[in-house]
Formats: structure tokens, sequence, C-alpha cells
């Protein structure tokens, strides 16, 4: 599905209007927070970041499924490849709680994917710095 469609459903059910969003695949883990390998929509802003998830697998719906992570609950942040080639993102927050993800560092009809995921890499980089 067109990243655009999944932040236009997205914004038709949440209030506000989304900040930098990107778009990720949650990997399959037994982080206990998200269940399954749905896509998602990552967005972000000062004090956190968001995951909206999709459910279906040919026509992506967004039934509301969120999880909120602020920066200040990451404890450990793991960046790794898979398969060789395909890149991801385990965020940790608590003992034996998780989130991974993979991404891709462009999509073609999505012009402003890498910006926002570079400005997304630039504040995870500045608060484990602090």
């Amino acid at each position: 599905m067109n990243i655009d469609k999944m932040i236009a459903q997205i914004e038709s059910i949440e209030t506000s209007k989304l900040n930098h969003p990107f778009k990720v695949g949650i990997l399959p883990n037994d982080g206990k927070m998200i269940v399954g390998f749905p896509e998602a929509i990552l967005d972000f802003d000062e004090s956190g970041f968001c995951l909206y998830t999709f459910d279906g697998l040919v026509k992506l719906t967004y039934e509301g499924q969120k999880y909120r992570i602020s920066y200040d609950q990451i404890i450990e942040i793991e960046l790794g490849k898979y398969n060789f080639k395909d890149r991801y993102m385990k965020v940790i927050v608590g003992d034996d709680k998780f989130v991974a993800f993979s991404y891709l560092l462009k999509h073609r009809k999505y012009p402003y994917h890498a910006k926002n995921m570079k400005v997304f890499f630039d504040k995870i980089e500045s608060i484990s710095e602090a």
C-alpha cells in the first residue's frame, strides 16, 4: 500500500496530524509488545515515538492500534542487519519488553521518507549521547 494512503488512514482516525512519519515493518519477536509482523508507520516528536500498526495482507487497514514509546523509557537500542541486507532496529524498553522493526533507507514513491528517517536517527543518536 502507498505510504501516503497509510498516513491518510491514520489521520482520519487520530485527532492530530503526524509530524515526521515513515514506514517500517514490525519483525516477529517475543518482546511482548507487538504480536506478529504487521506493516507500520513510525512517527516521532521531541518526547518519543509512536508506532501505528496495520492489519491485513493485501489490503492494509488501520484500526487504531498504536504503541507510544517515550525516549526516557528506552534502555538500549540495537541496530543490525538480518538476511545479510535488511536493516533493523531493536528498541529495548524493559527487562523483557522490546520492539524490533525493519526499515528501508529510501522509498521511490515517498520523497520525504529518507529525510524523516535521518531526523529520527539524529534524534536517537542525540539521546544516546546525553
